[in-house]
């Protein structure tokens, strides 16, 4: 196993009601930092958690914020779930693509990409990408959740984003990214019992929307370097400066 790999192992959050929930933490930096455990915490939809889950991202994580990446039509149908109400911060933070529709519901192209899904969450939806760093760099807000529907496009590419900008290392982002490729099969079932109509609307979906591929997250991780001149002048260019950047880091590293 490499170290990569199992950087990227062990960091599950013990959820009942959530299927692909982990921790940040452990994930090491270009300079040998490494990012703080239960900092920032990843996940998939809150709406099934029980209440031990609820006590351990409360009274374990001491979770503040909860920031949530979906269009205010998938809460108004899915819901939030009751942690929000017991959290100090909830934001939601929209992230789409050209047609701001959840893509996973949708009927797609079976010779599309999710790389090129993630492109256009940059061109359309980088000021709220930034705005979920900016807040995360703001006292007093974590530690944070940040979730969508699955925990794996709009989550990953924020999360990448995120620890992109702190320094993490590409392959820990990479094998972070492919951490939910084990959920995946949990992620279909309890997302053909959201779909409807119709049983088998997820089953319509070509895989390559389900995937959680390195080589996806490799891809990315070069278009920002090569379009946007790398994670740091995306971030200027979306309107998070410098200083925030750096705050954002120290909030997220061990010393």
């Amino acid at each position: 196993m490499t170290n990569s790999a199992s950087s990227s192992m062990g960091r599950e959050l013990p959820l009942r009601g959530a299927v692909n929930a982990r921790d940040l933490g452990g994930l090491r930096t270009m300079d040998g930092r490494q990012v703080r455990r239960l900092r920032v915490l990843r996940s998939d939809l809150l709406t099934g958690l029980d209440a031990e889950d609820m006590s351990f991202l409360l009274t374990e994580c001491g979770l503040r914020t909860i920031v949530d990446l979906r269009a205010p039509g998938e809460i108004a149908t899915d819901g939030t779930g009751a942690v929000v109400d017991a959290v100090a911060h909830y934001r939601n933070l929209h992230v789409y693509g050209a047609d701001r529709v959840r893509l996973d519901l949708t009927e797609v192209s079976p010779d599309g990409s999710m790389f090129d899904r993630y492109c256009e969450y940059l061109e359309h939806s980088s000021e709220n990408i930034a705005a979920v760093l900016r807040l995360l760099a703001a006292p007093g807000q974590l530690p944070a959740l940040i979730h969508c529907a699955a925990g794996k496009d709009r989550t990953g590419v924020v999360i990448a984003l995120l620890l992109a900008v702190a320094g993490v290392r590409a392959d820990d982002i990479i094998a972070d990214y492919a951490a939910t490729t084990p959920n995946i099969a949990a992620l279909r079932t309890r997302g053909g019992r959201a779909a409807g109509p119709g049983p088998d609307a997820v089953d319509r979906l070509p895989a390559w929307v389900f995937a959680a591929d390195a080589d996806t997250m490799r891809q990315f991780l070069a278009h920002v370097d090569a379009v946007y001149g790398g994670p740091t002048a995306w971030a200027i260019d979306a309107g998070l400066d410098l200083a925030t950047q750096r705050q954002l880091t120290a909030n997220l590293l061990c010393d």
